[in-house]
C-alpha cells in the first residue's frame, strides 16, 4: 500500500480564491475530506516518490521521480515550474492568477524575493521599469530587450552555484538515483558549475540563452529552481520547461 500524502509547506503556494464562484477541485484529504492545497508527496515502490501540487483541490502538476533525500534548498520548489509555466493537469481547471501575463509577473517577483535563481519574463514597459528599480541591491543581473510596448527580461543571481546550493549532496543524490551512464555526465556538469553563477554563465556570456538551452538537464533544472527529483525523472526524455 502506498504511503499517505504528506504536505510540504511552501510560501509559494497560491492562496485559496476569495471568489465564491470558483468551484473546488476533486483532490481531498482522505482522512477528513478537507480540500487539498499545497505540495504533497508520498513514497512509492522502487525508491520512487510521487508529487502533486494542488491549488484549491485542482492538481496543477502530478509526477513521479526518484527519491533524492540529501539535497534541499529554499531556491528549489515544486511550485517553481508550475507557476512559471502555468501548468494544469486538467486544462478546464481554473488557474490561481487571472490575466495573460500572470506567469511573467510571478517569475519577476520570485526573482526579486529570492524564490528562484534565474528566469525570463515579459512585462509592459512601465512594469519592467519598476522591476529594474526594485532589483537594485538584490544581486540580480539582467538583460532586457524591448518589443513594442513590452520588455523581455532574462535575469539571474550573480552568486556562484557552489554558494547557492549544496552541490555535494545533489551530486550524491544523482549518482544514487540514476544509472551511471545517465548520472555521471550530470554530476560532472554540476561540479563544473561550482565556480560559475547563473548571471555570469547564462546572462553575461556570449550567446547566453543558447548556451543555457544546451546545458545538461541537471544544470538547467537547478538554475530554474526546479526539484531535482522531477528533473531526474525527465532526463531520459531530454526536455525541461523554461
Amino acid at each position: 500500500m502506498a504511503d499517505a500524502w504528506i504536505l510540504h509547506p511552501d510560501y509559494r503556494t497560491p492562496p485559496v480564491p476569495a471568489d465564491p464562484d470558483v468551484v473546488p477541485g476533486p483532490w481531498r484529504h482522505p482522512d477528513c475530506g478537507q480540500v487539498m492545497n499545497g505540495t504533497y508527496e508520498r513514497r512509492r515502490s522502487g525508491l520512487q516518490v510521487e508529487v502533486v501540487t494542488v491549488w484549491y483541490g485542482h492538481a496543477l502538476s502530478h509526477w513521479h521521480g526518484p527519491r533524492m533525500p540529501r539535497f534541499s534548498s529554499p531556491l528549489v520548489s515544486a511550485w517553481n515550474p508550475v507557476l512559471a509555466q502555468g501548468l494544469v493537469v486538467d486544462p478546464r481547471a481554473p488557474v490561481p492568477y487571472g490575466d495573460a501575463l500572470w506567469c511573467d509577473r510571478w517569475i519577476a517577483e520570485a526573482l526579486l524575493y529570492g524564490r528562484k535563481p534565474y528566469g525570463s519574463f515579459t512585462l509592459p514597459a512601465d512594469e519592467a521599469m519598476s522591476w529594474f528599480a526594485k532589483s537594485g541591491g538584490t544581486g540580480l543581473v539582467y538583460h532586457a530587450q524591448t518589443n513594442g510596448d513590452l520588455v523581455r527580461v532574462v535575469a539571474g543571481t550573480a552568486e556562484r552555484y557552489g554558494r547557492l546550493f549544496d552541490l555535494e549532496a545533489l551530486i550524491a543524490d544523482y549518482l544514487e538515483a540514476l544509472p551511471p551512464d545517465l548520472a555521471e555526465p550530470e554530476a560532472a556538469a554540476l561540479e563544473a558549475h561550482r565556480r560559475h553563477s547563473p548571471a555570469l554563465h547564462y546572462i553575461l556570456s556570449e550567446n547566453a540563452e543558447v548556451r543555457f538551452a544546451r546545458a545538461p538537464l541537471s544544470v538547467r533544472g537547478l538554475t530554474l529552481g526546479y526539484p531535482p527529483h522531477e528533473t531526474a525523472a525527465r532526463i531520459a526524455a531530454g526536455t525541461l520547461g523554461a
